[in-house]
C-alpha cells in the first residue's frame, strides 16, 4: 500500500503559483480557510492527477476549466500540472495477483490464436508510428487488449533545445498485457504520479517521471479505493450522494472494495473479444459461401473460354478471306469511278464555256430594256409634277377667295367691340372720383385711434415695468433665504464628515504603525528565502550542464549501436532471402521426387500405386549413384531409361509389378533385384579412374550387381576426346559430352531432344542433394546472424532506454530548474515588493498626520460658516414679507391699464380695416380703366392690319386665274411623248426574255453535267473510305496489313462475298454474345480451391477461440460472485457496528436487491436511528444522512483500507456530538490510513497532528500555510 508523502500544484485552478503541501505519515492533517479561498481546489487537484475524467465532479463545464484562469493582475495559465508523490509501505492487500495469472495466460492464448481479418480478406495492415510520449486523454479510454494488429511503435527521446528526436521502430502485436505496477515498487520505494494538461488541448500522465497512459495509472491503484468509483476521496456534496444514488450505482463502492475491478477489466477484454470472435466467424462464413460461388463460377467460366478460344480462331480465319476479298473489290471499283470522273470533268467544262457567252449577250439585252424603263420613269414623273402644279393652284384660288370673306367679318366684329369700351370708359372714371373722396375720410379716422393707442400703451407699460422690478426684488430676496439655508445645512455636514474622518484617520495611523513591523519581518524573511533559493539554482544548473554533456556522449554511442543494427539485419535480410530461395526450391524438388514427377509415367503410377501392389519399393537406380557432375552426361548416355529403373528386393516383388502393369495395360518398365543384403550406402565417387564403373559412386555389392547386369556399361571408358587408336571390337568409349564410340566402328552423337522436363535425372538428384546441405547450412548461419542482431538491437534499445531515462532526467532537472528561477525571480520580487510596501507606509503615515491637522482646521471653519448662515437666514425672511405686499399693489394697477389699452386696441383695429377697403375698391377701379384704353388700341391697329391683307388677296387671285387658262395645250404635248416611251420599252423586254430562255436551258445542262460529276466524286470516297476502314479494322483484329493480305491470301472460287460477309456477322455475334471471358479462369480457379481451404482451417480456430473465451468468461465471473460475497457480507456486518456506534443504538443495514446474478444486484441502505420508526432513508434528516453515509465508508475502510482518505466538508451537516463521534472514529482508523480532512469545524481541527491553511491575499490566488503540532 501507499502513503501519501507530499503534493505539488502549478496552475491548477486557483493555485497559479508554484504550491507544495507535505504530509506526515498517519494521523489526520486538516486543511481550513474562508469560504472560496480555494480548499477543495486540493481535492480537486488529488482526484484529477489520479484520473479523474469527469468534469462535473472537478466543478467545471469542460475540462481546460482546471487551468488558472488569471486575475486582474496576472495572465491567464498555459498549463496545469499536479504531481503526487508517494511511498510504498510493508501493508500489502489481499488480492492474489497469482489468481488472475491463469485468467491472463487464457486472454494471451486468445490473442495469439485470434484470426488477423486483414489478413484473410487480403488486406495490409498499417504501418503505425505509436509515440511513447502520447496523448494521455486519448488513449487513457483505449483499450489496447482489443486490436489484433501489426504495429510499429516509435519510442521518441526529444533533446532539449533541440528538434531532432532519437527513435527507434521495433514491430510488435499489441494483446493483452496483465498490468501490475504496484508490485513493481518494493517497499521504502518512492512514487511519482504527474499529471499536465495544456490550453491546447494535450494532456500527459508521468509515473516516475517517465511518460505512461491513464491505464497505467488505473491500474496502479486498482483496489485501493482511488481509481473508478473511488470512495477513498469524498468530494463536497458527496457524502450525500452516497445514499441518495440508484442502488446499481452504489454497488461500485462494494466492487472496488472487493477489488474485482480487475476482473471486470478482464470480463471487458473477454467479451471483447467474444463479439470480435462472432464477427470474424459470420464474415469467415460468409467468405467461404462467397469462395464457393466463385470457385463454381471459375469453372464454367474456364469451359467458357476453351469454347471461345476454339470460335474465335475460326472467326479470325474467315476474317482473313473476307477482307482479303474485300480489299480488292473496292481496289478495282475505285480504278473504274476514277476513270468515269476525268470523263465527267470535261463534259462539265464544255457546258460552263458556253453559258459564259450566253450570260454576256443576256447582260446586254438586260441593259437595253432596263434603260426603257428608266427613260418612261422619268417621264411619267415630270407629267405627275406638272398635273400637280395644276391642281395646286386651283386649290389655291379657292383658298384665298374664303380668306378674304373671313376678314371682311372680323373688322366688323371689331367695330363693334370699340364704341362698347368706350361707353364703360366714360362710366369707370366717375366711380373713380367717388372713390378717392372716401379713401381720404377714412385715412384721417385712422390716424386719431392709432394716436388714442399709443397714449394707453405708454401707461401700461410703466404700470408693468413696475410690477416686474417688484418681482425681481422678491427673487433676489427669495435666492438669498435659499442660500443662507443651503450654506448652513452643507456647514453642518462638512463638520460632520471632518468629525468622522478624524475619527478613521486616527484607527488607519495605529493600523500603519503595525503593518510597518510587519513589512519589516517579511522583508527580512524574503531576503534569507531568496540567497537559499539562488544557491540550489546554481547547484541544479551545475547538474544540467553535466547531464547534457553526458547525453551528447550517450548519442553518439546511440547512433554507432544504430549503424550496427542496420549492418547486422542487412545482412541477415541477404541470408535470409537465399534461404527462402534456395528453401522454396528446395520444397519444389522434394515435391516432385515425391510425386516422381521427374519420371516416366509408369514409374509414377508404380509408385503411387505402391500399398496396392503389395510391393516394397526401394527407390530407382538414380538414388543409388553418386555421380560427379562432370560425368553425368556420359552416365545418362550409358544407362539411359535405366536410370529410372525399379529396385525391388525379390524376384517376386518384381514379377508382382510386372503383373501390376500387365493387368492396368501401364506400359513397360525394367525393375532391378537388390536384397538388402547387397544394397549397401552410397559413397563419393572418386573421381580419379577412367571407367564409368569408377565414376558412379556406388557400394561395392551394387557394383557387382551392376556389372552383371551392365558389364558393357560398367566397363566402358570416360575419355576427353572420342579416338579409335588401340580400341578393339569390345571396348566402349564414352566422352563427357555422352558421345559414343563403339568398338571404333559406331559413333553415337548429337543433342538429345528437348522434352521440356528435367533432361538430367543425375542433375536433378544432385541439386536436389546440393539445396539439402545449403539450406542446413545457411539456417545455421542466419542463427548466428539473428543472435547477432538481437544483440545489436537490444543494444541499441539499451541505450536508447537510458537515452529516454536521461533525457527524463534531464526534463526533470530543468524543470526543477525553471521552477527554481520562478521561485528566485519571485522571491526577489517578493522583496521589491516588500521595500515598496514599508516606502508605501512611510509616506502614508506622514500624509495621514497632515490630513489629520488640516482636518481639524476645517472643522472649526465649518461650525463658524454655519453660526453666520443661520442668522442672514433670518433677515432675509423678514425682506421677503415686505416685498410680498408692495407686490400685489402693483400687480391692481396693471390690471387696470390693461384693460383700457385692450379697448383702444379694438376701435383702431376696426378703422385701420374700412381704410384699407376704400383704398383697395381705389385701386381696382383705376386698374379696370387702364385695361379698357389699352384694348381700344388694339383693336384699331387689328383693323388696319386686315383691311391691308385683303388688298394682297385680291392680286394674287387674278395672276392664279390667268395660269390656269393656259394649262390645257400641255396636257395633249405629254400624252403624245407618254405612247411613244411605251412601244419602246414593249420591244426591249421581249429581247431580253428571249435571251433568259436560252441561257436557262445550258444553266439546267451545266447543272446535270455538275451533279454527275459530283455523284462519281462521292463513290469514289466512299470507295477510298470503305477500304481506309477495312485496312484499319484489319490491323485492328488480325494485326496484319490489308495490303499484305491481299497479297497473301486468294479467296477459293467458292468463296461468295456476301455469304462471307453474312457467316462473319454471325460469328462476331456468337462472341459478342458470350459477354466476359476470363482469359485467367484455370489459374484463378486453382487459388480459389487454395484460398477456400485456408479459411476452412481459419474457421475452425475461431470456433475453437469462441469456445476458450466464454470459458475464461465463466472463469472471471464466478471469481468476481465470490468475491463481490465475501466483501458485501464483510462490509454489511461492519456497518451494522459503526451505525450502532455513531448514532448511539439504533439499527442499519445493506440489502442486496432481488436479482438472477448478484454481479448485477443492486445495493439498497436501510437506517433506523435510535427512538425512531423504520422508514425510508431519504427521509432522515442532512445530519442523519451524513452520519449513514459515514458509517458505510468507514464500513468500507474497515474491509479495505486505502492508502489515505480525503473528506471534504463532510461535517458539516453534524453538530457538536456527532462531530465528537466523527473525529473519534477517524482518530482511531488512522493508525493505518492517512486522512487529509477539509472542514471548518474547530473540533476536527483540534484532531488533527497538521494543520494547512488555504488563503488568498491576493485575488483569485491560493496559497498555502501550514502548522505542525508536535
Amino acid at each position: 500500500m501507499f502513503k501519501l508523502q507530499r503534493l505539488e500544484i502549478t496552475g491548477f485552478k486557483s493555485f497559479a503559483d508554484y504550491t507544495e503541501i507535505v504530509f506526515t505519515g498517519n494521523g489526520i492533517t486538516a486543511v481550513v480557510g474562508p469560504n472560496g479561498c480555494g480548499k477543495s481546489n486540493v481535492s480537486d487537484a488529488i482526484s484529477w492527477v489520479l484520473g479523474e475524467q469527469r468534469v462535473k465532479s472537478l466543478r467545471g463545464g469542460e475540462m481546460k476549466d482546471v487551468v488558472f484562469a488569471g486575475t486582474k493582475t496576472r495572465k491567464p495559465g498555459g498549463m496545469a500540472e499536479v504531481v503526487l508523490h508517494l511511498i510504498r509501505d510493508d501493508t500489502f492487500f489481499d488480492i492474489d495477483e497469482n489468481e488472475l495469472e491463469d485468467i491472463d495466460e487464457a486472454l494471451s492464448g486468445i490473442d495469439e490464436a485470434a484470426v488477423d481479418m486483414a489478413e484473410i480478406e487480403g488486406i495490409e495492415p498499417e504501418a503505425i508510428d505509436a509515440v511513447a510520449d502520447v496523448d494521455a486523454e486519448n488513449n487513457g479510454f483505449q483499450d489496447d487488449s482489443a486490436i489484433e494488429a501489426e504495429t510499429v511503435e516509435t519510442v521518441k527521446a526529444m533533446a532539449v533545445g533541440s528538434t531532432m528526436p532519437v527513435e527507434t521502430k521495433v514491430k510488435t502485436k499489441r494483446h493483452w498485457r496483465p498490468r501490475s505496477f504496484a508490485l513493481d515498487f518494493a517497499p521504502g520505494e518512492a512514487v511519482s504520479v504527474t499529471r499536465r494538461l495544456y490550453l491546447s488541448g494535450e494532456s500527459e500522465y508521468q509515473l516516475n517521471g517517465k511518460t505512461c497512459r491513464l491505464r497505467d495509472i488505473t491500474d496502479l491503484f486498482a483496489g485501493t479505493g482511488l481509481s473508478g468509483a473511488h470512495y477513498a476521496i469524498i468530494e463536497q456534496g458527496r457524502i450525500g450522494q452516497i445514499l441518495s444514488a440508484k442502488p446499481a450505482d452504489r454497488r461500485s463502492l462494494i466492487e472496488e472494495a472487493a477489488g474485482i475491478s480487475k476482473f471486470r477489466a478482464r470480463q471487458r477484454a473477454a467479451e471483447t473479444r467474444l463479439e470480435s470472435a462472432k464477427s470474424n466467424l459470420a464474415r469467415i462464413f460468409d467468405i467461404v459461401s462467397e469462395i464457393d460461388t466463385r470457385v463454381n463460377s471459375l469453372r464454367r467460366q474456364a469451359a467458357k473460354t476453351r469454347r471461345f478460344k476454339i470460335l474465335q480462331e475460326e472467326f479470325r480465319e474467315l476474317l482473313r478471306q473476307l477482307y482479303a476479298a474485300e480489299g480488292k473489290y473496292l481496289s478495282d471499283l475505285s480504278a473504274q469511278l476514277k476513270q468515269q470522273l476525268v470523263a465527267a470533268e470535261a463534259t462539265e467544262t464544255a457546258l460552263h464555256e458556253q453559258v459564259a457567252a450566253t450570260e454576256e449577250a443576256a447582260r446586254e439585252s438586260t441593259a437595253a430594256a432596263r434603260a426603257a424603263e428608266e427613260s418612261l420613269a422619268e417621264l411619267r414623273r415630270i407629267h405627275s409634277t406638272n398635273a400637280l402644279e395644276r391642281d395646286r393652284a386651283e386649290r389655291e384660288h379657292i383658298y384665298k377667295s374664303d380668306q378674304i370673306v373671313g376678314l371682311n367679318n372680323r373688322c366688323e366684329t371689331l367695330r363693334g367691340e370699340i364704341t362698347a369700351s368706350e361707353q364703360r370708359l366714360e362710366m369707370l372714371n366717375s366711380e373713380l372720383n367717388r372713390l378717392r373722396l372716401d379713401e381720404q375720410h377714412e385715412s384721417s379716422e385712422h390716424a386719431k385711434a392709432e394716436s388714442a393707442l399709443r397714449e394707453s400703451e405708454d401707461a401700461h407699460r410703466l404700470a408693468a415695468d413696475a410690477f416686474a422690478a417688484i418681482e425681481i426684488s422678491m427673487e433676489t430676496a427669495r435666492g438669498q433665504l435659499m442660500q443662507h439655508t443651503a450654506a448652513a445645512e452643507r456647514f453642518d455636514e462638512v463638520a460632520r464628515q471632518l468629525e468622522h474622518n478624524l475619527e478613521r484617520l486616527a484607527a488607519r495611523a495605529d493600523g500603519l504603525d503595525k503593518e510597518g513591523l510587519r513589512a519589516d519581518e517579511t522583508f527580512s524573511t524574503n531576503q534569507k528565502q531568496a540567497d537559499e533559493l539562488a544557491a540550489s539554482l546554481a547547484d541544479e544548473e551545475v547538474k544540467l550542464t553535466g547531464l547534457n554533456a553526458e547525453k551528447d556522449g550517450l548519442l553518439a554511442i546511440t547512433a554507432d549501436a544504430r549503424a550496427a543494427q542496420r549492418a547486422a539485419e542487412s545482412e541477415l535480410q541477404l541470408l535470409q532471402d537465399e534461404h527462402s530461395a534456395k528453401k522454396h526450391r528446395l520444397a519444389t524438388l522434394l515435391e516432385l521426387e515425391e510425386k516422381r514427377a521427374v519420371y516416366t509415367p509408369q514409374v509414377q503410377k508404380i509408385f503411387a500405386e505402391e500399398k496396392n501392389i503389395g510391393v516394397r519399393l526401394a527407390g530407382v537406380l538414380a538414388d543409388r549413384l553418386n555421380v560427379e557432375p562432370v560425368a553425368e552426361t556420359a552416365v545418362e548416355t550409358l544407362f539411359g531409361a535405366f536410370l529410372e529403373a525399379v529396385v525391388v528386393e525379390s524376384l517376386a516383388d518384381a514379377k508382382r509389378v510386372s503383373a501390376w502393369l500387365k493387368e492396368n495395360d501401364i506400359g513397360r518398365t525394367a525393375m532391378i533385384i537388390l536384397p538388402k543384403t547387397e544394397a549397401g550406402a552410397k559413397r563419393s565417387s572418386s573421381g580419379k579412374g577412367d571407367t564409368i564403373a569408377e565414376m558412379l559412386g556406388v557400394s561395392a555389392d551394387l557394383e557387382r550387381v551392376l556389372r552383371s547386369i551392365f558389364p558393357r556399361e560398367m566397363s566402358a571408358r570416360l575419355v576427353r576426346e572420342l579416338d579409335a587408336s588401340g580400341t578393339s571390337d569390345g571396348d566402349m568409349l564414352v566422352n563427357y559430352e555422352g558421345d559414343l564410340l563403339l568398338g571404333g566402328k559406331m559413333l553415337v552423337g548429337g543433342n538429345r531432344t528437348s522434352t521440356g522436363q528435367n533432361e538430367s535425372l543425375l542433375a536433378f538428384k544432385r541439386e536436389l542433394n546440393h539445396l539439402d546441405k545449403d539450406c542446413g547450412r545457411l539456417a545455421r548461419d542466419i542463427e548466428k546472424a539473428t543472435a547477432k542482431v538481437d544483440a545489436a538491437r537490444n543494444a541499441l534499445v539499451e541505450n536508447e532506454s537510458k537515452m529516454v531515462d536521461l533525457q527524463s532526467l534531464i526534463i526533470k532537472v530543468d524543470r526543477g530548474i525553471h521552477g527554481l528561477q520562478i521561485q528566485v525571480r519571485s522571491a526577489r520580487e517578493e522583496i521589491e515588493r516588500t521595500k515598496r510596501h514599508l516606502q508605501v507606509v512611510a509616506d502614508e503615515a506622514g500624509q495621514i498626520k497632515a490630513e489629520i491637522a488640516d482636518a481639524q482646521t476645517k472643522c472649526t471653519e465649518a461650525i463658524g460658516g454655519k453660526e453666520a448662515a443661520d442668522a442672514a437666514r433670518i433677515t432675509a425672511t423678514i425682506d421677503i414679507e415686505r416685498i410680498a405686499r408692495d407686490l400685489n399693489d402693483a400687480r391692481t394697477m396693471t390690471d387696470a391699464a390693461n384693460a383700457v389699452l385692450n379697448d383702444k386696441r379694438m376701435i383702431a383695429a376696426t378703422s385701420d380695416e374700412r381704410r384699407r377697403s376704400a383704398v383697395s375698391a381705389l385701386r381696382r377701379v383705376e386698374n379696370e380703366g387702364k385695361e379698357i384704353a389699352a384694348r381700344l388700341a388694339l383693336q384699331n391697329l387689328e383693323i388696319a392690319e386686315a383691311e391691308g391683307k385683303i388688298r394682297e388677296l385680291h392680286t394674287a387671285i387674278n395672276e392664279i386665274t390667268d395660269r390656269i387658262a393656259s394649262a390645257g395645250d400641255e396636257v395633249a404635248s405629254e400624252n403624245t411623248e407618254l405612247t411613244a416611251a411605251i412601244t419602246g420599252l414593249a420591244a426591249a423586254r421581249e429581247n431580253a426574255d428571249r435571251m433568259s430562255e436560252t441561257l436557262a436551258d445550258l444553266n439546267r445542262q451545266a447543272a446535270e453535267a455538275r451533279n454527275e460529276r459530283a455523284a462519281i466524286e462521292i463513290r469514289q470516297a466512299e470507295a477510298v473510305t470503305e477500304l481506309k476502314n477495312i485496312g484499319e479494322n484489319c490491323l485492328q483484329e488480325l494485326n496484319v496489313s490489308l495490303g499484305s493480305l491481299v497479297a497473301e491470301v486468294e479467296p477459293g472460287e467458292d468463296f461468295v462475298l456476301e455469304n462471307a460477309r453474312r457467316e462473319a456477322d454471325n460469328l462476331r455475334q456468337k462472341l459478342e454474345n458470350f459477354g466476359a471471358i476470363n482469359m485467367l479462369a484455370l489459374e484463378e480457379l486453382g487459388e480459389a480451391e487454395e484460398r477456400h481451404l485456408f479459411l476452412t482451417t481459419q474457421r475452425q480456430d475461431i470456433i475453437d477461440s469462441i469456445a476458450a473465451t466464454e470459458e475464461a468468461l465463466r472463469e472471471i465471473k464466478q471469481r468476481s460472485r465470490d468475491k463481490f460475497r465475501a466483501a458485501f457480507e464483510a462490509i454489511n456486518e461492519n456497518f451494522v457496528e459503526f451505525f450502532q456506534e455513531l448514532f448511539g443504538g439504533g439499527q442499519g443495514q445493506m440489502t442486496l436487491l432481488e436479482s438472477d446474478d448478484i454481479l448485477e444486484a443492486g445495493i439498497e441502505v436501510v437506517a433506523q436511528p435510535p427512538g425512531k420508526r423504520l422508514q425510508n432513508i431519504m427521509l432522515l434528516s442532512g445530519g442523519e444522512k451524513a452520519m449513514t453515509a459515514i458509517a458505510l465508508v468507514m464500513s468500507i475502510f474497515k474491509y479495505r483500507p486505502s492508502p489515505f482518505c480525503l473528506l471534504d466538508e463532510v461535517d458539516a451537516p453534524l453538530d457538536d456530538a456527532n462531530v465528537g463521534r466523527f473525529v473519534d472514529k477517524i482518530a482511531t482508523m488512522s493508525e493505518k490510513t492517512q486522512f487529509i480532512v477539509i472542514t471548518h469545524n474547530k473540533r476536527t481541527m483540534e484532531a488533527a497532528r497538521a494543520l494547512y491553511g488555504v488563503t488568498m491575499q491576493e485575488a483569485g490566488v491560493s496559497k498555502v500555510v501550514s502548522v505542525k503540532f508536535e
